[in-house]
């Protein structure tokens, strides 16, 4: 790379002591200011609390068999702190860079050998909303370093010390993922002190730091949430296939690697072998779940990550989350669930319980496998869909001719008061005359101009109509979606409506599951047109819905923005949605 033959160029002698390090620093920012790059985007299922993903510097360390495996990213106003002396043996300074990141294997030192350094964009690491961990001022571009550390035999404890002072203060703040034979053991954390790893070469999941602070947030090798919403009961498990193969013969004999046809035959039978085990009762109802969907799924430093069915499969580390889904017709008052399956050397699995309050977590124990949810909300109320009924106040007009006829019958109604018994008699005739035509005038002109709703009115239409959307789409059920959309669509719409429901207005989460939307907000009516027909209008409007849905233990929220038309029709003061075209959706955040 670029910056590896052109830092290899540098004289030894500049930099003979890390003091004199700051002219590379001034060099390296020359060599910056001609490269271009792209920012390499990074969406999080799980946001770490701690922060250390912020850090100017960021290690990652991967304890494999053999070796230890170090991508560094030093920030290039901390470079100097990460290039160890020149001791006179013409090491270049590539080669010296990140020789003071020290790594022991029990009571070895060991050394390290560098694979790759060059200059390159900073990874983005989903950080957490709080502004007590917002990035520091830091250089867009980083000196990236991969090396690795070889070691003999299995290591019982693995040491990891950063740059210190003499008195162990940490010279530079360093931000650090650590993972074991592909399993993570931390979340995104600080390396500030010697840190000490004791690994688990029978089985990684159990690895773990002798600090108890560095740990991660899926800690168990076999977890379950138990979520309750307002249509369904949804159950989700993540489990190891090692353990699963415990359960059920997959009959793999010795293979380590899986197929794409492995993993397809392994879901069908983790998707079967769920679907009858740990029974869940609604309301003291055995229920059976209407669906079962199994993915292959990576636990990482960001959360959970969906793979795809064809990414390589090592059968000793494979995760699998399953989803069952158990519709209702509104949140029930209780459920039970009697779990049946322990890991060998687990009695205890972590469970965490949810419900529009929020989420509690709690354990299953061996001893006592019944897991009860009660429901105790008093103010949640069963969301539903209803009428959209806006009353269109208009100020009537008089034309122009109705005016001039009730013009003549006053006259004539005056006149007569002042003429004799003929006379009056024919101008009171006339004054009748006059009048029944301004009334019949009059009234031929409503009936033929209807009053145009107000902007006021128009924003309350296209509201109701998203509210009620936003609640049909909470229905899992094709014929409970039709029943919903009964009070703001005509039958003969119905199918179209939903039609375009799906496609336009779908949020999938990870785990194929859809969000649902929690409010409305930002609502623009752009236009609102009258049609061909007097009681029919289209409206364009934008506006952005906040979606949510949990998955595994976490709950995922986002935004997104639309801009739809909605063609919308009158019935006296109820508004019917006729038909819907999203023309655009954007996720934000």
């Amino acid at each position: 790379m670029m910056l590896t033959r052109m830092v290899s160029m540098l004289p030894s002698r500049s930099i003979s002591k890390i003091g004199e390090c700051g002219t590379i620093c001034v060099w390296l920012g020359s060599v910056l200011a001609s490269l271009t790059f792209s920012a390499n985007q990074s969406i999080a299922d799980l946001v770490s609390p701690y922060g250390g993903e912020t850090a100017p510097n960021f290690v990652e360390l991967s304890v494999q068999p053999g070796h230890v495996r170090v991508l560094l990213e030093v920030d290039l106003n901390d470079y100097p702190i990460f290039v160890i002396p020149d001791d006179g043996s013409g090491t270049s300074l590539a080669e010296r860079t990140g020789r003071n990141l020290q790594i022991w294997a029990d009571e070895e030192k060991l050394t390290s050998t560098t694979n790759t350094i060059d200059v390159r964009p900073r990874i983005s690491r989903q950080t957490a909303a709080s502004a007590q961990f917002r990035p520091r001022p830091r250089s867009e571009n980083v000196v990236f370093v991969d090396m690795e550390f070889p070691f003999n035999g299995k290591p019982d404890r693995v040491t990891f010390i950063p740059p210190l002072s003499p008195d162990g203060i940490p010279l530079a703040s360093l931000g650090v993922v650590v993972e074991h034979m592909g399993v993570p053991v931390t979340d995104y954390r600080y390396l500030s002190q010697a840190e000490t790893i004791l690994p688990d070469w029978n089985d990684p999941w159990f690895s773990k730091f002798e600090n108890p602070n560095l740990t991660r947030h899926h800690k168990s090798p076999m977890m379950s949430f138990l979520a309750m919403e307002p249509r369904v009961v949804r159950h989700e498990i993540i489990l190891r296939l090692k353990d699963f193969e415990t359960w059920a013969d997959l009959d793999f004999e010795g293979a380590e690697r899986l197929t794409p046809d492995d993993v397809a035959r392994i879901k069908s039978g983790v998707s079967d072998f769920l679907a009858t085990r740990n029974p869940l009762a609604v309301d003291g109802k055995p229920m059976k779940p209407e669906t079962v969907q199994v993915s292959r799924i990576k636990v990482g430093a960001e959360g959970l990550r969906v793979l795809p069915d064809e990414a390589e499969a090592n059968r000793k580390t494979m995760l699998l989350g399953v989803v069952l889904s158990y519709p209702v017709e509104t949140l029930p008052s209780r459920v039970d669930l009697a779990w049946e399956l322990f890991p060998d050397g687990l009695e205890v699995i972590p469970i965490t319980l949810s419900d529009p309050a929020g989420a509690v977590p709690s354990q299953i124990y061996a001893s006592d496998p019944v897991v009860s949810w009660n429901n105790h909300l008093t103010t949640w109320v069963n969301p539903k869909t209803s009428p959209v009924v806006v009353k269109v106040a208009g100020v009537a007009q008089v034309p122009s001719l109705a005016f001039g006829l009730g013009f003549l019958c006053l006259v004539c109604a005056y006149y007569s008061s002042q003429r004799a018994n003929g006379q009056r008699l024919i101008l009171l005739g006339l004054t009748g005359a006059f009048g029944a035509a301004a009334i019949v005038t009059y009234s031929l002109n409503n009936l033929s101009t209807a009053p145009e709703p107000d902007e006021i009115a128009t924003h309350q239409i296209v509201e109701g109509l998203l509210t009620n959307i936003g609640t049909t789409m909470l229905e899992t059920r094709d014929d409970n979606t039709v029943a919903a959309m009964e009070p703001y669509v005509e039958a003969i719409n119905r199918e179209k409506v939903q039609a375009e429901m799906r496609r336009g207005l779908s949020v999938t989460l990870p785990s194929g599951a859809l969000a649902r939307v929690e409010a409305i907000s930002d609502l623009n009516v752009e236009s609102f047109s009258p049609g061909e027909d007097r009681h029919q209008h289209q409206a364009l409007a934008n506006w952005t819905a906040r979606v949510s849905g949990g998955h595994w233990g976490h709950l995922h929220r986002q935004t997104v923005s639309y801009r739809g038309l909605l063609d919308v029709s009158q019935h006296g003061d109820h508004w019917m949605l006729d038909e819907l075209t999203i023309i655009s959706a954007k996720t934000g955040g």
